[in-house]
């Protein structure tokens, strides 16, 4: 179904302030909707309501706030927090931290549930003229290669890179699917698509819900892949303290955010100019067709300017009707 994204947002910040302010309320639905807007609907209003690490399913014991501070970093303590809300904040500080200094590490623990669609913070980190990095680390999903006990998480790793017209955006999950997919097409009745994950017996499965169960695949299902998802584990887990291969469960998710001034090496334009002459070389260069090539991220960019353009977006009705009967309920 169709529906105005001022409706949307509307019905989005309802539920929420039944436990968040409004201030987190707005910084929450924002990374939403980047979510829904951009065809990631597996990052969007999904990860409201259903499932045990659903933005309304945490128990918060407090306000996040910033600890182990330097001049180039901070930790971000999440206090049982949704990462949707912890990512914001932990953006914000490596904006503040990269354009003081020149470099921002911001590494945050004790938060619960997906920090959301990463290309969001990457677009605004790198419309800040900084480079980006960002990397999140998650509940065990991943089976090393050559194994069928899930020992990683989804673990994205993704760039942002300051350019003109637009900062260009690679984002990636290490699986071969996201969580939140699985979830979705659980709670829809939709299958998987095939080679994606296993189920609890390490047997290539299409059910999500025997997917939960059991773990996904590298997106590569090579050892290439699996060491990729190893390295986020370390960097986004065990680097801020929290969880790493369910080994450190009390820490939480991790998110680790870095943001680094193109000043440090070469000028912002001149870097700029530069990464712009990459990008249409690349998207120029030849093809069997005659088309042109793809770059990464600009889809995810494009799908979310054409919904501004339009004030709708194409979501799911199940999904509305949950969040309206919610609010509904949370009301009588």
């Amino acid at each position: 179904m169709k529906i105005k994204i001022t409706e949307l947002r509307k019905l989005t910040k309802s539920a929420l302030l039944k436990k968040y302010s409004e201030f987190q309320a707005n910084l929450i639905s924002e990374v939403m909707l980047f979510g829904e807007l951009s065809g990631k609907s597996s990052h969007g209003i999904v990860r409201l309501l259903i499932g045990k690490y659903s933005v309304m399913a945490q128990e918060p014991k407090g306000k996040p706030s910033l600890t182990k501070k330097t001049k180039v970093s901070s930790l971000v303590e999440g206090k049982g927090n949704p990462g949707i809300l912890v990512g914001p904040i932990a953006m914000n500080e490596v904006i503040r931290l990269a354009k003081e200094n020149g470099i921002g590490v911001v590494g945050t623990r004790d938060n619960f549930g997906s920090s959301g669609c990463l290309s969001y913070y990457l677009e605004r980190i790198a419309k800040e003229n900084l480079i980006a990095v960002v990397m999140a680390q998650s509940p065990v999903s991943i089976a090393p290669y050559g194994g069928m006990e899930p020992l990683f998480g989804t673990n994205p790793i993704s760039f942002g890179i300051p350019a003109n017209p637009k900062p260009l955006i690679f984002d990636m999950a290490t699986s071969a699917i996201a969580f939140g997919a699985m979830v979705r097409a659980r709670e829809l009745g939709l299958k998987l698509p095939e080679n994606v994950a296993i189920d609890k017996e390490g047997n290539v499965t299409t059910d999500p819900a025997r997917a939960i169960e059991g773990g996904t695949l590298a997106f590569d299902n090579s050892y290439k892949g699996c060491g990729l998802a190893m390295m986020v584990e370390i960097l986004a887990g065990i680097w801020p303290g929290a969880d790493y291969a369910g080994l450190n469960i009390k820490g939480g998710w991790g998110n680790l955010f870095m943001a680094f001034s193109p000043d440090l090496l070469i000028g912002v334009d001149e870097f700029k100019k530069k990464a712009e002459q990459l990008i249409e070389t690349i998207r120029n260069s030849k093809t069997k067709n005659g088309g042109k090539v793809r770059i990464p991220g600009e889809n995810t960019i494009k799908k979310r300017d054409e919904c501004l353009k339009t004030g709708e977006v194409e979501v799911d009705e199940k999904l509305v009707a949950q969040i309206k009967e919610f609010i509904k309920d949370e009301k009588e």
